[in-house]
């Protein structure tokens, strides 16, 4: 039976409740981080109150009071808004993506407004912090001796930089919702991916390939929008799209800067809701680490898009680049898998894969384009295999979307074709797909991992099970490989045990 070993990193960490830099990065873990990532977010417009949703949460797990810039980025990868939340030390800010985006609610600091209704209203409101929190006592069976000290004071949010007077950006000036012009041009851009005129471009650009009309990528015209939101610690409240003012939202000065600072203080965490199906899945936010010492070399941080090719200049850990996990496929038990794929590019700012012109591939100029150009020059290798390690292949008989022996033979349409989705599992060729059934597991290589030398990309890779029809769940994927942190991790050696950069043993 076939192995793939999981990447090993051992590391050491330090944990402490103050700024603290981890030992472990590249390993792609769950611990403090400076930069959270929530890769895959949904919203239906046309469900109401009861519609898909996502909820996300930040918790500052240090006693210091930070500042926390939130970007929300379609998924075409142009920032359309950013705002400011502050924390006390220990505190928890919980969003609801529908608040911002369907009622143009902000989490506001302001207690007197009344608005006792919006969940926003106990974000850092009312009286300075508790100065002790409660805690569990030792178990004094075994341990009479122990003595329990209390953790530092939770540091109020006055000593940040974030003044209402000064800074516009304050939450405290969040009180008045986002008028409903501005929210219907979020709507339109994050729509675009739905509304657009959709067509598959060769890999030379030059002419459009056309394949059967239930390609999702085509005949996506409804349902949520798909957007992805992140979260900078930074050093004073600000309104600087990572985008476009990269200069000073990621200033190699850490001093004098309003930008991105590199405390490792932040945990978060998504779930996605569908109340009128009944339907819920959670997982934890994308934990990207400071590394205030730098990364080796020439890796291609998590924001060097914007910085660059200064790999220093915002000290962000880069994400993986091959996965694993498993897919399982029943239609007439109701029982279904997708799988949700966040892809960024290291070098250009918008999506490589996606162009609203016939040329200008990884250069979408209108933040709300009317057509959509997807390459069908795909950057990703997967590899499907059943519970019985058959693995698939493709045939111009059988394959349907190589286009059989009577028409001429076409490419397999890129099905991640934009920065972050979430596509049906039977768009994939699996394994004795033909019968209605399938289960087994994918291997996702992608860039530069497959060997292929163009671009370094930064990917996130999950997947949602549904069944019978009544319920869901989510797994995220497991890392095979960075290229990022190791350009040893390529195929075929991929997950041979081997110690990333940056990590100590």
């Amino acid at each position: 039976m076939k192995k793939f070993l999981g990447v090993l990193v051992v590391g050491v960490l330090a944990l402490g409740l103050t700024s603290t830099a981890y030992a472990n990065y590249c390993s792609f873990d769950a611990v403090p981080a400076a930069t959270l990532l929530f890769p895959f977010v949904a919203y239906d417009y046309e469900g109401g109150f009861d519609g898909q949703t996502t909820l996300f949460s930040i918790t500052n797990v240090s006693s210091e009071a930070q500042i926390v810039h939130i970007t929300v980025w379609t998924d075409y990868s142009v920032a359309i808004l950013d705002f400011n939340i502050t924390l006390t030390g220990y505190d928890v800010a919980r969003m609801n993506i529908r608040d911002i985006l369907g009622f143009g609610l902000l989490p506001t600091e302001d207690a007197a407004t009344g608005r006792t209704d919006n969940i926003w209203s106990n974000l850092n409101a009312g009286p300075e912090p508790f100065d002790d929190g409660p805690y569990s006592t030792h178990n004094e069976l075994w341990s009479p001796a122990i003595t329990i000290n209390n953790l530092p004071d939770p540091e109020p949010t006055g000593v940040l930089d974030c003044n209402p007077a000064t800074w516009v950006a304050s939450p405290v000036n969040y009180v008045d919702p986002i008028p409903q012009g501005t929210l219907d041009i979020f709507e339109g851009y994050l729509r675009a991916s739905q509304t657009a005129t959709k067509a598959y471009r060769n890999c030379a650009n030059t002419a459009n390939v056309t394949f059967p009309a239930e390609t999702w990528f085509i005949a996506r015209d409804g349902g949520p929008v798909w957007l992805y939101i992140t979260a900078d610690v930074v050093a004073a409240c600000n309104k600087d799209l990572p985008d476009s003012q990269a200069t000073t939202y990621f200033s190699i000065d850490r001093v004098n800067t309003d930008g991105v600072i590199d405390n490792n203080v932040l945990i978060g965490d998504v779930i996605w809701m569908d109340a009128a199906n009944r339907f819920s899945e959670a997982d934890t936010a994308v934990h990207l680490e400071a590394n205030p010492a730098g990364f080796p070399g020439a890796v291609p941080t998590f924001y060097f898009r914007y910085v660059d090719g200064i790999n220093t200049a915002d000290y962000r850990e880069p994400l993986p680049t091959a996965w694993a996990f498993r897919y399982q496929l029943l239609e007439d038990a109701g029982i279904n898998t997708w799988v949700r794929a966040f892809k960024a590019s290291s070098l250009t700012r918008t999506v490589l894969d996606l162009a609203s012109t016939t040329s200008n591939f990884g250069n979408i100029t209108s933040p709300g384009p009317a057509t959509l150009y997807a390459s069908s020059c795909i950057p990703y290798t997967y590899y499907a295999w059943d519970e019985d390690e058959n693995a698939n292949s493709f045939s111009t008989e059988e394959d349907p979307w190589s286009g059989g022996p009577d028409s001429p033979i076409r490419p397999v349409p890129n099905l991640l074709p934009l920065e972050t989705q979430e596509v049906d599992i039977s768009q994939f060729f699996l394994v004795g797909q033909s019968d209605g059934d399938a289960f087994g597991w994918l291997m996702f290589v992608w860039p530069q991992s497959n060997g292929f030398a163009g671009d370094w990309y930064q990917t996130w890779m999950g997947v949602k099970y549904s069944g019978f029809g009544d319920y869901t769940a989510f797994a995220p994927g497991a890392v095979l490989a960075n290229y990022n942190c190791d350009q040893t991790q390529v195929l075929p050696t991929l997950a041979i045990g081997q110690f990333l950069p940056g990590a100590s043993e």
